[in-house]
This record gives structure tokens, C-alpha cells and sequence, in this order.
């Protein structure tokens, strides 16, 4: 679940949310920049479908707070366990899931949980709590505040826009019993507030201790929770192993009352209904009082409590147990309060005892009066649980302060009062000759070395031998790891550049201090840090630890004083931040204006300077002072603009110039940053510039994103634009219909490895409402020039990570120019070097309704990045209907079916040892000994009953055959029918069947057109080759049509591995057009058909009523397969290779730039089965002329990322004409894979790599 950041910490051009403006006493937030590396998974990894069972704690909606305790028998494996999935209200825009992760591996074989007592004592959680949501300008939920062992984030996986996470809490252990709390709630002192917040907090019940999790601010408003519940899910097992959750004293308080939520839902998919089965043992134990569920997915596995029966599949069940009608609270205790006052300020802090409830609120009280009467000059209050400082503007001489405080459950504590000790003597200044700029080493440590911090040493636990770290100290920031020194501009961890890991940092210089005062100092850093201040240690915390706010205070006089600071970072997520507050000094980063360091004479100058006219330029003259000069940076804010090097400094003074610089809108400082010597830099302030915002015309703007970041879109011609920042813009107009959508994509940044955002983006995008932000445009089509992962579409995958990107680049470089062309629910991508000439990219099919926003798209997270993504288009054009030369790639016609014998088979879904082989003219072979002998079984029959189409086994009885057979005559007149044979094909009766088939014409290489419902076998649909397809209730005895005339079904399928929640079977059809069937090389089918379209259809209902998911004219639909992933996500095999869907088939798309595949070739192969001890099928295919015959396409999970599987043979197998295999029950595992090809018929056990040739291509 977690993911690494990177976080710099320079000072952006953009407004804070100040919270101390919002709610009086809170602090400012900090500016931070964030990297999440979010392409290893959308990009490279492989999509594991989540096992998990979803419970729900009745009695929790509509609460501000809601309380559980939990308590984990033992830590399993891969397991997050989701204590909160909901979301807030009223605004219903903000959601979120919260929890704990992780586990020691399992034993295998089997998989169950590792219980050994050292293993699990040896074992820390991670955590997460993610968020999703926004308000209308795109404002994301931030962090607020975290613990000493958790990190915050923004823009994370899954689309979450904030989140706060960690890698091992040290307080949680197996065993033990912990309090979850959590509440929402609004600022004090605001009317009708946009924004909200929501605190999470855990009790160590054994030790009696809370401990505040984390606060989160919401950009909306909120006051209550959705409700309650969560789920628990297997994140990487597949559901092999054994979880378990113990739960208890439930509570929630609505309108102020607590009322019990000790009764909790489980909503058990149904058998079949999901990937992996559920399941779920749920009881009752200890009296009644708590409530223990266990799960999985291996049915080998027995549960340890005393539930031995698991919930029945598809059905929601409820338990209750015994508890209180009201929690049992803590009470609010304080420890300690302390005032200082110098007679301007008054400096409060506060603590609360180690068992004390948790802090919620705040009112602080400075009066003039020892006894606190009348009114207080000065009141400060917030509801903000993590701040126990406040320095307080108060002219008051002899103040007296009373503190109250309120804790989580709205109960005051004792007032306290006290008298402010005068403050001491503050800390003397000096007048040093200094210029801007601290002093700065860096370090890099490369090598991790084992050391155990976050778990106990045991040697059994592999998270114990594994541990390992590249820093644990800054005490370890030797000389050995220097890499880099010199003067930075401010605490600039940037410095580092790419690098995510073992780096540390010493600063030192001179804080110049405007004002004579009390100052609080408010860091936050991960990891381990010390701050000096005048040569004394002014707050120290080694170690590795999460960015927890510490917050120390200084006196200090007006002027100069020395000031240093060790810092190191490890692995998890960097932050680093040092603000300050004092007299006449809101909170906020310590400014670059004032830190500086002492002048030597020996290092290098440099002056810039700006000018801001009609364009910005600015001017760099270098003095070297005999140093060796490397490069020299020109910077807006903290985001890099241009770089010279080389011949452009060379010579002892050298001037470097800039023009026409692109900057986003808004005032920005100019400064630049100068290498020399190898190791050395050396940054200069230049000047401030306000860049005005340009104006857009003949277009409309959509801010897709957050809006409140630095941008500038400039619009050169009506037809021509360029960016320069951050965000995501759609640059469009609305059109209805078909269309075509053009642009030049005259230049981006990332192509020379620009340090920009690695999946910044232009390019063309269509949107069904392109004004909408926070993916509420709905769905997109795109085609775009990614900034370092070169040209890709919108998603051609289920994009789980929500990277918005294909999995595979278009394979055309230097192809600028882009095109879009709808032409109904089809979306084609084409790219030209010259606009001219046009090559086809791939295909999406969605269903977008007819009008839309089409235009050019500018993307950029505000993250990873240290210059701003720049780009530019031009030649935009947006018209209706297609190109006059416009046309769909044409498939390579197989020029190797002709003569054929064999052409289809089945195997026996109740025995996988018995297969039935279909020919064009010599009907049926069968096998019941997996190929060692064969017979034929036709019967008495002859003719055009030999010429068989389609065959199908009966699910329970082997001995039932049905055979769909035909051809059409010379005139096209139909010879055949459909027959059924209940002694294993010893003879035959022909049934009363209206339809045609054609089993000597191509559709005879296409997918089996019999089905049948396995649970209700006498159901079974029948698809025909004109006539349409039918279905009957009575084994075939009776027909009715249900899909009409005129189309070619091509496959008609059930899944075998789900169903719906009712039991009823999820089926599909679909169909391939007269002029595609052709490209299978038999000619044109003797039956002729009028509908011009292929059509997938769907079935929820045991194949009563089936809709349209599909109607489209560019390819047509030769076969498909279902995956045990998802009953949603499949592979279909069509005239033009392989298509994958996400959704049943409404929404799918070409594999055309995929490497591995046979692309622009008919494929008629397609099967999926599973695989050993493996929890999900795989699914093979391959071309009917492949371009390399030594292999098989494979796709691992849900039919969607593809490769070449290596295979061998005493024969060569040839092209692949069929592929089925056994699926006896659906967790089976494959007993045989055949594969028929045009070389003969091939065997493989287990997984398809080696084949034995089990008969030749004309062997009767």
C-alpha cells in the first residue's frame, strides 16, 4: 500500500491554506512537492485483482465520531484491513478507506498464516489512509498533521488526491486490543464553511495510551460520516492464506447521543459471483462480547476459532454481540501548562498526561488581572488536536493565562490558570559581513546495510532479516559520503536532484532576526534532524521518524545569529520543512531574505538581472575568481527555466543571456544556481517578475485539476498554444457526432530528459464534459506525447493505479503530428510526420454519448519535478464527419486454411480426459483417453450433417452431444440442422431447429455457437449463421428466437467461473459481417447476411434477454474468452487480432501496439483455464498465421497484458486454429491443454510449453 515521496521543500509561488487565518491558533500548512511512483504500477506492473469481503457496522451513518475496538489474532500475510470505507457528509464528494496492512509470508504449501509466536511478536503493521475527492476548483484533501510513524502524501495511487501512511506502527502488536476512533468536524469561529476536517486516533488499550494518527482538511464542508464498515482484502495472496479480525464495544455518537453499533453486515458475494470465493467464518465469542471473522479463498484452509461453517455464499447476514449501551470514556487530564511572557507576547504551551483522553480543542486566555476577571485581552481557540504552542500577540505586563481544553469526546477539562514567568534575556545578536545564501554540504550514502530500527531482530521473521537501511543517523553525514557543497538559497533539499534515497544534508550560516523577541520554531522532517542556534542545541530528534511536528521556541534579539542544522532521510517519504512565528510574523517558511552566510572572497559571482517588459529576459554575468566553471541554472521560484554549459562559460567572465522567457502567470522570483569545480554550486538572487494571464479565444478553457497552481497558457494564432507550469487544462469545443481532431505538437519538455514530471503529457483529448475537473469529465479518448514514456492513448487496460495511460507507447517516433477520428462509438488514433500521411495508431471503442468536448490537453502533476513542463501546438483543427482517404487498417488475409480438416473442438466440461474434434466434412472424432485413441461418432449421418459447425458437451453428461452442422447449397440454400446424440454419438436425432449453420465456410475456423447454462443444462442457446440465436428451456426439444435474423453469430459463450447473485449464468455473443469473415482465407461464405456491423451481445439471465455492448464496422468478432479475474474483463479474437474489454464488452480496445501480438491478423484461438497451485487462469491465443509459430500469447490475469510464451514440439504446430482446455470445476486446475492447428492436433499438461502431437492434420 505505501509508496515512496519525494518532497521539496523550496518556496512556491502559491498560496497556502493558512489555517491560523481560518481558525484562530491554527497553523499554516507546508508548501510541499510530492512524487509517487506511481508508473512501476500503472506502467510496468501486473494488476492483481483484490481479494476481499465487505462488512458494514450498522448504526454508524450519519455520526461526527465513530469507535471500535479491533484486535488482530495473529498477522497474515498481504492483508489490508480496512476499518473505514466511506465517505462525508453533506457534500458526499470526499471518501476514503483507512487501515492496517501487511504480515509475515505463509507457510507453504498450503499457505496457512505463519502463527510461530517470535514471528509474530516480531511483526509492526504498516498503515494507510487514503482520500478521493475534491471541491469545483480542484483543491485536494491535505494533510494537516501526522505522527512520529506515518507521512503524508498527495496524488497517490488509485487516483486518492491525499493520504497519510507508514511502514510499521511499533505500538501495535498481535493479540492486544486497540481503539479506533475517528470524527469529522467544522472550524470554530467560521460561518457556513467550505472546508472541514477529520481526525484519526488509536488506544493502546493494554497500556492505556492514545495516540493521534493523523488530521486531514477537507476542501468541502462536512459534519457527519456516511457510516461505518470496511473490508478485508487480500493485496497481493490472491486469498491463499488465513485472515482474521476480532472486533468489539462499537459505538457512534449522532446529534451528541452514543448509541451502539454492535451489530455488523456481511455482504458475501455470491459462489461464482467473484474471482476467488469468499470464504467468511463469522461468530460470537468470550461471552458473547466479541465478534470474530476469519476469511479466504483456499477451502483447504480451516479457521482457528470455534466458527467452523462459513456464511452462506450470496447472502447478507447480520451478528450481534453483547456490549453497553454507552462507551465507557476517558477522561481529559492535563499535565502541565507553562506561560512566558517579555511583555509583547505570551508564550503558551501545554501537555497532557500519558493516559489522559486525546486533545480535540483549545481556548487560551491572556488576562491583565491575576484573578482572570472581566474580559480577556487576548482569546485564542481552535479545534485542532496537534497544537499545544501558541505565541500570542499581548501587550500586557504581568499577564495571566487560563488554559482550557477539550478532549475528542467534548469533555472539558479543569481550566488551569497561570501566572507568565517573565521571560529570560534574549539570546544576543551579531553583525557579521554576510551575503544571501546559506552554506550547505551534501552527502549520498548508496549502500543499504541490515540494522533492525522498525522491527525487533528474530531471526525466524523474514521482515527482521530483511530489514535494511542507508541511514539511521546524521551522525553517520561523514566526510567519505560528500558529494556536493556550496551557498543555497534557503533549506533547498532540491539540491539533490532524482535521488529518492540515503541522503543527508548539513546547513550552516547566519539567521538574520527582524525583530527583538519570542519566536516559535515549527519543524517537520523525515527523518532524523538537530538544529543550533549561536553554538547551543536548540532541539534535537535522531533517528528515522515521520514528519511529526515538533515545535520549540527562541528568544531572540534583532540582528545576526548563527544558525545549523544536520539532516537525513533514509527510504519512506521525505519532508522537510522549518518555519517560524514571532513578533509581527504570521507562520510561515523562514524566507530565503533572511538566512545568509559569511563572505569569502575566493568564491564565485554572479549578478543577474531581470528585466520584465512585454516578455521576460534576464541577464547572468559570472565572475569565476579562477574557478572551473560547469553550468549555471536560471530559476523561477523553485522550478528550473533554462541551463547552459559548456562553451557558453567558457573565459574567466562570462555573460549568459536570456530572452522571451516562458513563464507561468503570477509574480515569481528569478534566481539562478552556478556548478563549478566539479562539486561546488553556488545560488544568486536575481529579482521579482509578474507575468499577466492571456486571454483564450474562439476555445473553452477546462481546468481539470487542482486550479490554484502556476500556469500560463498562451494562445499565439487561433489555431496555435503553449504551456508552461503545472495542472491539467483541456483546451476545447463542443462538437456532435463524428469528427476528426487534429494538431502539432510542435515541442514538449522530457524528450531530452528534462527534469520535468515524467508523466506530464500534450496532446489531443476528447471528454464527454471537458468543463468538468476531478475526473468528472467522464469517459476520455486521447491520444498524447507523454514528457518520458513517448506516445500512448487514454487507458487500453482497467488502469487500477489511475495512471490514464496505455500500456504501451504507439510505436512511431518523431511523429508530431496527432489525429482523433470518431466515426459512431469508434475512436480511431492516427500519427503523420507531415500531416500528410497518415499511419493508424490503434482503436478504442466507448461509449461516449454524441456530443462531447474535443480539443488539446496540458498535464502536469504538481509533482517530481524540478522545471516546469513546457509544450506547444499548433495547427489545431476540430471538423465535422471523417476524411474522404480516410480508412480502417485492413487485416492480412491467412493464406493458409484452405484444406483443412480439422476445425473446432470441446472439451467434456465434467471429464477432462474426453474431447470431441469437429471437421469441415468428416464430423465428429471423440476421445475419452486424452488422445490415445480415437473413434468416430457419426452415426448414421452424411453429407452436410458431417460438415459440422459447432459442437458442445453436456456439462453433467458426457454421453449428450449436440452438433450444429451444415453448409449452404449452390444456390445458397441451407443443408443441415442442429442434432443431439445422448449415447456418446452412436446415433443421432436431428431437432426441430429453425436456424443455419455453415460448417464448411470460414465461420467454421470461428468459436463454438452452442451454449449451455451449467447449473440448468436444459437451458443452452444455439447461434446461427443468418437466422440469429435461440434459446431453449427443454435440452433442445423447443426453440425460441431471441436475437433476429441477418447477422453470423461467431461464439456464443458462459462464463465458467461467475454468475450473477441470483445464480444466473453471464453469457455473451458475438458476430462477424459478410466482407470481415473473408479475411480467414476460405472465401466468402455461401450464407449471406445484411447486417454490415459486428455486435457483441450480453446476457445477465440465464440467456433470456441480451443486449448490445458493441455495434461497430471496423473489425468483426471471430471468438472470446472469459477470465476467472473478473466476469467484466476479457479478451475477444476478431479479424484484426486481439481486442481487450474492461466492461462486458461496452468499452473496449485494440491491442494494436502491443509488441508481442500478431496484430492486423485474424484470430480465431482464444481459451482460458487455470493453472496449477495459481489462484487465477491464464489465457492463450495466437494467430491463425501467426508471425512466429513457435509461440503462444499469454496473458497472466484478466485477458489484458499480453507476451510470447516459448513452446516446443517434436512437429511444428503451425497456425492455431482452436485452443481449449478442461474446466472440471472452476478452482480446478488444467489437466490438458489442446491446441488445434493447421499442422494437426497438439496436447500439453499443465502449462502449455512443451506439445506432443496427438494427430496429424489428415488423419481420418
Amino acid at each position: 500500500m505505501l509508496l515512496s515521496v519525494r518532497i521539496r521543500n523550496k518556496q512556491r509561488n502559491r498560496k497556502p491554506y493558512d489555517h491560523a487565518k481560518k481558525t484562530k491558533g491554527n497553523m499554516s500548512s507546508v508548501k510541499q512537492r510530492l512524487l509517487l511512483p506511481l508508473l512501476a504500477a500503472v506502467l510496468v506492473g501486473v494488476i492483481t485483482p483484490p481479494a476481499y469481503a465487505q462488512h458494514v457496522d450498522k448504526g454508524a451513518e450519519d455520526c461526527d465520531m465513530t469507535m471500535v475496538d479491533y484486535r488482530w489474532p495473529w498477522w497474515p500475510e498481504s492483508t489490508y484491513f480496512a476499518l473505514w470505507y466511506t465517505g462525508v457528509k453533506p457534500s458526499q464528494t470526499v471518501s476514503f478507506y483507512g487501515g492496517y496492512t501487511g504480515g509475515p509470508p505463509s507457510l507453504e504449501p498450503d499457505f496457512y498464516p505463519n502463527l510461530d509466536k517470535d514471528v509474530q511478536d516480531a511483526y509492526r503493521p504498516g498503515s494507510v489512509w487514503s482520500f478521493w475527492g475534491h471541491n469545483k476548483e480542484g483543491e485536494p484533501v491535505r494533510p494537516v498533521a501526522c505522527s512520529e510513524y506515518n507521512y503524508p502524501a498527495q496524488y497517490i495511487g488509485e487516483g486518492a488526491s491525499g493520504a497519510i501512511g507508514g511502514p510499521a506502527f511499533p505500538y501495535m502488536k498481535a493479540g492486544n486490543w486497540y481503539t479506533m476512533m475517528m470524527r469529522v468536524w467544522s472550524p470554530l469561529g467560521v460561518e457556513n464553511p467550505d472546508y472541514s476536517y477529520m481526525g484519526r486516533w488509536t488506544k493502546d488499550v493494554k497500556n492505556d495510551r492514545w495516540h493521534l494518527y493523523g488530521v486531514v482538511r477537507m476542501p468541502v464542508a462536512g459534519t457527519t460520516l456516511n457510516g461505518g464498515g470496511g473490508f478485508l482484502e487480500d493485496a497481493g495472496g490472491a486469498g491463499r492464506s488465513l485472515r482474521a479480525l476480532h472486533r468489539r464495544l462499537g459505538y457512534g455518537r449522532k446529534d451528541g447521543k452514543w448509541h451502539k453499533t454492535n451489530t455488523v453486515k456481511f455482504q458475501i458475494p455470491p459462489k461464482g459471483g467473484t474471482a476467488l470465493d469468499t470464504y467468511f467464518y463469522v461468530g460470537t465469542i468470550e461471552n458473547n462480547q466479541v465478534l470474530s471473522m476469519e476469511r479466504t479463498a483456499n477451502p483447504k484452509l480451516k479457521p482457528t476459532g470455534a466458527q467452523t461453517e462459513y456464511l452462506e455464499m450470496g447472502k447478507t447476514h447480520e451478528v450481534t454481540v453483547d456490549q453497553p449501551d454507552l462507551p465507557t470514556l476517558d477522561l481529559p487530564e492535563v499535565k502541565a501548562v507553562e506561560a512566558v511572557s517579555n511583555g509583547e507576547q505570551v508564550l503558551v504551551s501545554w501537555e497532557m498526561t500519558e493516559t489522559s483522553s486525546p486533545q480535540f480543542a483549545y481556548k487560551v486566555e491572556v488576562f491583565d488581572n491575576a484573578g482572570c476577571k472581566g474580559e480577556p485581552v487576548v482569546m485564542r481557540q481552535a479545534r485542532m488536536p496537534h497544537i499545544s504552542d501558541l505565541l500570542i500577540e499581548a501587550k500586557v505586563a504581568d499577564p495571566t493565562v487560563r488554559v482550557t481544553l477539550m478532549d475528542v469526546f467534548d469533555q472539558e477539562a479543569e481550566p488551569v490558570v497561570v501566572k507568565a514567568a517573565k521571560a529570560a534575556a534574549a539570546q544576543k545578536a551579531s553583525t557579521f559581513e554576510a551575503a544571501p545564501g546559506l552554506e550547505y554540504k551534501m552527502f549520498f550514502n548508496n549502500a543499504a546495510r541490515p540494522i533492525n530500527v522498525r522491527y525487533p531482530a528474530e531471526e525466524k521473521a523474514h521482515h527482521s532479516r530483511t530489514e535494511s537501511h542507508y541511514l539511521v543517523s546524521y551522525n553517520e553525514l561523514t566526510d567519505d559520503k560528500l558529494v556536493q557543497q556550496g551557498i543555497c538559497s534557503g533549506f533547498d533539499t532540491s539540491l539533490l536532484g532524482n535521488r529518492k534515497h540515503g541522503y543527508g544534508f548539513i546547513y550552516e550560516g547566519i539567521l538574520r532576526v527582524p525583530t527583538s523577541g519570542l519566536y516559535l520554531i515549527h519543524m517537520k522532517a523525515a527523518d532524523g534532524y538537530r538544529v543550533e542556534v549561536d553554538g547551543r542545541e536548540a532541539f534535537d530528534w535522531d533517528g528515522l521518524h515521520g514528519p511529526e511536528e515538533k515545535v520549540f521556541s527562541l528568544n531572540l534579539a534583532k540582528g545576526d545569529h548563527e544558525i545549523g542544522i544536520k539532516y537525513f532521510f533514509d527510504k519512506v517519504r521525505p519532508y522537510f520543512s522549518l518555519q517560524w512565528e514571532g513578533p509581527g510574523i504570521e507562520l510561515q517558511d523562514i524566507p530565503a531574505s533572511s538566512l545568509f552566510h559569511k563572505v569569502s572572497a575566493d568564491d564565485p559571482q554572479v549578478t543577474l538581472t531581470v528585466q520584465d517588459a512585454d516578455t521576460v529576459s534576464a541577464v547572468a554575468r559570472i565572475t569565476s575568481q579562477g574557478h572551473t566553471l560547469n553550468k549555471i541554472q536560471v530559476f523561477s521560484d523553485d522550478m528550473a527555466i533554462a541551463a547552459f554549459e559548456g562553451e557558453e562559460l567558457k573565459g574567466a567572465d562570462p555573460v549568459i543571456r536570456l530572452s522571451d522567457l516562458s513563464l507561468p502567470s503570477g509574480k515569481q522570483k528569478i534566481w539562478s544556481r552556478l556548478f563549478y569545480d566539479g562539486n561546488h554550486t553556488i545560488d544568486t538572487e536575481g529579482g521579482f517578475v509578474n507575468v499577466a494571464p492571456t486571454p483564450i479565444e474562439g476555445w473553452e478553457l477546462g481546468v481539470a485539476g487542482e486550479a490554484n497552481v502556476p500556469r500560463n497558457i498562451i494562445q499565439t494564432n487561433p489555431d496555435s498554444f503553449s504551456f508552461v507550469g503545472e495542472g491539467e487544462y483541456a483546451i476545447y469545443k463542443n462538437v456532435t457526432g463524428d469528427f476528426t481532431l487534429t494538431c502539432r505538437v510542435d515541442d514538449y519538455l522530457g524528450q531530452n530528459d528534462e527534469a520535468v514530471n515524467r508523466v506530464s503529457w500534450v496532446g489531443l483529448t476528447v471528454r464527454t464534459d471537458a468543463s468538468r475537473n476531478n475526473y468528472k469529465w467522464g469517459p476520455e479518448v486521447g491520444i498524447m506525447q507523454t514528457a518520458k514514456y513517448g506516445l500512448r492513448t487514454t487507458p487500453d487496460h482497467l488502469d487500477l493505479g489511475a495512471g490514464r495511460l496505455s500500456h504501451h507507447p504507439l510505436t512511431k517516433k518523431g511523429h508530431k503530428w496527432l489525429r482523433v477520428v470518431r466515426r459512431g462509438r469508434v475512436f480511431s488514433a492516427l500519427t503523420s510526420i507531415d500531416g500528410k500521411t497518415w499511419e493508424y495508431g490503434t482503436t478504442h471503442y466507448k461509449n461516449i454519448r454524441d456530443n462531447v468536448g474535443a480539443g488539446i490537453v496540458f498535464r502536469a502533476l504538481p509533482q517530481d519535478a524540478q522545471t516546469y513542463f513546457q509544450a506547444s501546438v499548433s495547427n489545431i483543427t476540430l471538423v465535422n464527419g471523417v476524411p474522404e482517404d480516410f480508412a480502417y487498417p485492413k487485416a492480412k488475409t491467412a493464406t493458409n486454411a484452405r484444406g483443412l480438416n480439422y476445425t473446432g473442438l470441446a472439451v467434456a466440461p465434467s471429464n477432462a480426459d474426453i474431447v470431441v474434434l469437429r471437421s469441415m466434412t468428416q464430423g465428429l472424432l471423440r476421445t475419452i483417453d486424452a488422445g490415445q485413441t480415437w473413434e468416430t461418432i457419426n452415426g448414421q449421418l452424411t453429407g452436410a450433417a458431417n460438415c459440422v459447425r459447432s459442437v458442445a458437451v453436456h456439462p453433467k453428461n458426457s454421453d449428450i452431444i449436440y452438433r450444429a452442422a451444415g453448409k449452404g447449397g449452390g444456390t445458397g440454400a441451407f443443408e443441415g440442422g442442429l442434432y443431439r446424440s445422448v449415447n456418446a454419438g452412436q446415433s443421432w436425432e436431428q431437432l426441430d431447429f429453425p436456424g443455419d449453420f455453415d460448417g464448411a465456410g470460414p465461420s467454421s475456423l470461428c468459436g463454438e455457437i452452442i451454449a449451455f447454462v451449467p447449473n440448468t443444462p436444459d437451458i443452452m442457446l444455439v447461434g446461427c449463421e443468418s437466422k440469429g440465436l435461440y434459446r431453449s428451456e427443454d435440452g433442445g426439444n423447443t426453440w425460441k428466437q431471441i436475437i433476429a435474423d441477418n447477422q453470423r453469430f461467431t461464439a456464443v459463450k458462459t462464463d465458467k467461473w461467475h454468475s450473477q447473485h441470483n445464480g444466473n449464468a453471464y453469457m455473451h455473443a458475438v458476430t462477424c459481417p459478410d466482407d470481415m469473415i473473408t479475411v480467414l482465407g476460405l472465401g466468402k461464405p455461401a450464407i449471406k447476411t445484411t447486417q454490415h456491423n459486428a455486435r457483441a451481445y450480453l446476457s445477465y439471465d440465464n440467456g433470456a434477454v441480451f443486449s448490445i455492448q458493441t455495434e461497430r464496422d471496423d473489425l468483426g468478432y471471430l471468438n472470446f474468452s472469459f477470465d476467472n479475474a473478473s466476469m467484466h474483463i476479457f479478451a475477444y479474437a476478431t479479424t484484426h487480432g486481439l481486442v481487450h474489454t474492461t466492461s462486458s464488452g461496452r468499452d473496449n480496445y485494440w491491442l494494436r501496439q502491443w509488441p508481442a501480438l500478431s496484430n492486423d491478423r485474424p484470430i480465431t484461438a482464444m481459451a482460458a483455464g487455470k493453472w496449477g497451485v495459481n489462484p487465477w487462469s491464464r489465457c492463450f491465443s495466437q494467430a491463425l498465421e501467426p508471425k512466429t509459430e513457435s509461440e503462444l500469447l499469454v496473458s497472466h490475469i484478466a485477458a489484458e497484458r499480453w507476451t510470447e510464451q516459448k513452446y516446443t514440439s517434436g512437429d511444428e504446430i503451425g497456425g492455431i486454429i482452436a485452443i481449449d482446455a478442461d474446466c472440471v470445476t472452476p478452482s480446478t486446475p488444467v489437466k490438458y491443454w489442446w491446441v488445434l492447428s493447421t499442422n494437426g492436433l497438439f496436447r500439453a499438461t499443465e502449462y502449455p510449453d512443451k506439445f506432443s502431437k496427438i494427430l496429424k492434420v489428415d488423419q481420418p
